[in-house]
């Protein structure tokens, strides 16, 4: 499922070096999950958590596992009435939403091209697949300073950007970057904290284990494209 700040181009080569670093039985958290690209890749054999804030995309993870089917096709039509009754059955809102919309994004425009792909389609073959490897993943919708985390858990944070487009903030409200960098350093000494940002965000205090360039750009304050990379940073303390 393409999914607007997703982690698929960079998910098997991240998901690898946290796999290096998890410990025998060490509880995993991904603590904003999304498209799940990561925590669908990290080693079994441990309590697994995905949490997100987004009530339908995580709605749509917790029936897959119960045996919901995906459609295969979704008309234009079909699309504008599911964005306009979005409760009536949240898991399918949740990968039409995403998985039937332009570039990813939370209902960003009924997706298609010249040739006529199945968006639908390839989005469902994708989103089972991830699926399949889950089949014991704790999901849970909750704010992340309100998530259960065992102590000791490994705890990734694929963060909204700074800087970027923030998707989705009717559904998951604005995302404060300090307050959440605070309740990483308040937090440090009782779980393994990972955090994803492009390299030109990095606060001061925090050190870069693993990075890899990126195919996108942001614009600076002169408006210009700059290139982009993408950072894995832990707490220096």
């Amino acid at each position: 499922m393409q999914y607007f700040g997703g982690k698929q181009r960079i998910s098997k080569s991240l998901s690898q070096y946290l796999n290096g670093q998890l410990k025998d039985n060490q509880p995993f958290v991904d603590l904003f999950c999304g498209s799940c690209n990561v925590i669908s890749k990290i080693n079994d054999n441990r309590l697994k958590i995905a949490n997100d804030k987004h009530k339908y995309l995580m709605k749509m993870w917790k029936e897959l596992q119960n045996g919901y089917e995906l459609p295969n096709e979704i008309s234009e039509e079909e699309y504008q009435y599911i964005k306009n009754h979005k409760e009536e059955d949240m898991c399918l809102t949740g990968f039409v939403g995403f998985g039937c919309s332009f570039a990813g994004k939370w209902f960003g425009g009924y997706a298609r091209n010249k040739k006529g792909d199945n968006y639908c389609l390839r989005s469902k073959k994708s989103t089972m697949n991830k699926s399949k490897k889950m089949k014991t993943v704790v999901f849970c919708n909750e704010d992340y300073k309100d998530v259960k985390i065992p102590e000791g858990s490994m705890v990734y944070c694929d963060i909204p950007y700074l800087n970027t487009t923030q998707y989705c903030s009717r559904e998951v409200g604005k995302f404060d970057h300090n307050e959440f960098y605070q309740w990483v350093r308040d937090n440090c000494s009782k779980y393994e904290i990972y955090v994803s940002e492009y390299e030109c965000n990095k606060p001061e205090d925090f050190e870069i284990v693993w990075k890899t360039s990126s195919r996108k750009s942001i614009r600076d304050k002169n408006n210009t494209a700059v290139e982009t990379v993408e950072v894995l940073l832990k707490y220096k303390n």
